[in-house]
């Protein structure tokens, strides 16, 4: 149970310190990478896992007027 709990908070931390770079990437990188995901159609977790914090980020950004992707 111990060792569950330990595993959960340091995926959570890893994916919110994914997160922080997609935000240093600029609107073409970003672009880029979400181009990438829709032409790939990925099937494996991690790149799923990429694609959707991309997918993510794009929304994120559209929130603040910026439509880049």
């Amino acid at each position: 149970m111990t060792i569950r709990c330990i595993s959960f908070l340091l995926l959570i931390i890893g994916l919110t310190a994914c997160d922080g770079g997609l935000r240093s990437l600029s609107n073409s990188e970003l672009a880029t990478k979400r181009d990438e995901c829709i032409a790939g159609n990925p099937t494996s977790p991690g790149k799923v896992t990429a694609c959707e914090n991309i997918r993510k980020e794009c929304e994120r950004r559209r929130k603040d007027g910026n439509f880049a992707c």
